[in-house]
Parts: C-alpha cells; sequence; structure tokens
C-alpha cells in the first residue's frame, strides 16, 4: 500500500476510534470504507489475495466481509489459525519466518501459523480447514493426506479461540492487527517427518527443540506475536497430554 499523508492519518485515526473492531459493521459500512480508502492506499494484488470476514470474539462470523488490507488497515477482527507440531520423540517443532516477510520477519514462529480467510466464492472456511492449509502452503503437508501423517489421525483443537492484538505505528499506513487465534495440536508420525518440504519463501528454516529450548526462544529471542501467545497454550497441552489429564 501507498504511504498516506498527514490528513489521512488523521483520518484514519478518528475511523478507528469509531468503529474499534468492526463486530457492529454492516456491508454498507464496509463498502463504503472500501470506496474511501481504495484510492488513498492504492492496495497492490498481494493486499488484494485474500477476503477475510470480520469475526466475533468466540470466532464466529458476522457476514461482512472484504479484503485483508483493509483489515490491516483499521484493525478489524478476523480469524488466525496457529498450529503446534511436534516429533514422534516429542520434540518441538518451530519455524523461523522469512526475511522478507513484512511482519515479523526473521522471528520465531509456530509450525505453522496465518490467516483463515474466505474461499474464494465467498464461503467461510474453519478454522481447521485454516490450519490446514498453512501446514500445507508453509510445510508441504497435503492436506487431504494430512491424517495418515500424524499420529492422532487429526489435528487437536486447544481451548477457545482467544483474542490478540498488535500493531505497528511507525509503518506508513500503521499496521492493526487484530485476530480471533485458535490453536491447534499434533504429533508428526515417521511418514509425516518424512514428507516436510518448508515454502523458503514462506520461511527460512525449521527447528526441532525441547520444550525447554522452545521456553527460551520464546522467552529470549525475537518472536511473532503468534509464537508469544499460542506457544505456551500448546506447551501446557503438551504437559497435560503427557500426563493424561487432557
Amino acid at each position: 500500500m501507498q504511504p498516506l499523508d498527514r490528513d489521512s492519518l488523521r483520518r484514519l485515526r478518528q475511523a478507528r476510534q469509531q468503529i474499534g473492531v468492526g463486530v457492529a459493521l454492516e456491508q454498507a459500512q464496509m463498502d463504503a470504507l472500501l470506496a474511501e480508502w481504495t484510492p488513498l492506499a492504492q492496495p497492490d494484488e498481494k493486499d488484494m489475495s485474500e477476503f477475510f470476514g470480520v469475526a466475533l470474539p468466540d470466532g464466529s462470523l458476522t457476514g461482512v466481509s472484504g479484503p485483508r488490507w483493509i483489515f490491516h488497515l483499521f484493525g478489524l477482527l478476523h480469524r488466525a489459525a496457529h498450529v503446534g507440531l511436534t516429533s514422534p520423540g516429542g520434540l518441538v517443532l518451530l519455524q523461523r519466518r522469512a526475511a522478507t516477510k513484512m511482519d515479523w520477519p526473521n522471528a520465531w514462529d509456530m509450525a505453522a501459523a496465518g490467516h483463515v480467510p474466505l474461499y474464494p466464492n465467498g464461503r467461510e472456511m474453519r478454522f481447521e480447514e485454516g490450519a490446514k492449509k498453512e501446514i500445507e502452503e508453509e510445510l508441504g503437508l497435503a492436506s487431504l493426506e494430512l491424517g495418515e501423517l500424524l499420529q492422532e489421525g487429526q489435528l487437536c483443537p486447544i481451548g477457545a479461540p482467544y483474542y490478540s492484538f498488535d500493531m505497528d505505528e511507525t509503518r506508513n499506513p500503521p499496521f492493526y492487527n487484530a485476530e480471533v487465534r485458535q490453536v491447534f495440536g499434533a504429533t508428526l508420525n515417521e511418514a509425516g517427518m518424512s514428507r516436510l518440504r518448508p515454502d523458503y519463501e514462506e520461511l527460512s528454516g525449521l527447528y526441532f527443540c525441547t520444550v525447554e529450548n522452545a521456553w527460551g526462544i520464546l522467552t529470549q529471542q525475537s518472536a511473532a506475536t503468534g509464537l508469544l501467545y499460542s506457544l505456551p497454550r500448546y506447551l501446557d497441552w503438551l504437559v497435560k497430554k503427557d500426563f493424561r489429564i487432557l
């Protein structure tokens, strides 16, 4: 997107105060925002590549939708899925985000993480479908074969979706990210380990580590917000799973 002038930035702040995270927006209001701000922000093809649905704090959708750039420009609430994976021997899989990523370059992140957009035909994508999409895109594990590549045979949801907000007002346009995130966990089997094919446009590498090392990375190194808030939930789930108290 193109930088905004001072007057546009002032108007953006005022509009954000009125809209909040967008849960009360109607589609006509979303369309009006797009008509006003598209000429100012001049989103490129990547900015227009995905459409999101406005989410409620419980992860359900309001029925209002728009392109991803308007969600990050105004901080409208949308959905994301984060996946924690371990090796058959219990090592935690983390990824290092690519240096070319706009958001959190070179930072540590969950094994797979990303938005849960709408399908191109406008149909709602479930959290689990979004998680499988990210696993396929980032790790190369085909979503249709995933059941054969996990010891549990499926992704296990961890708790309820949770709300997260972060921002970067040093950027122009500023970046506001309001997400409802669902965390999933699973264990790769030997077949899953052998089929890992990372997409090095998305990430710079994968790292298997102990739970203790994962905590160290979380507290001592540069981490994306997905890791900061989703990894503790995943590690707690692993402990409960080991002690069979789930």
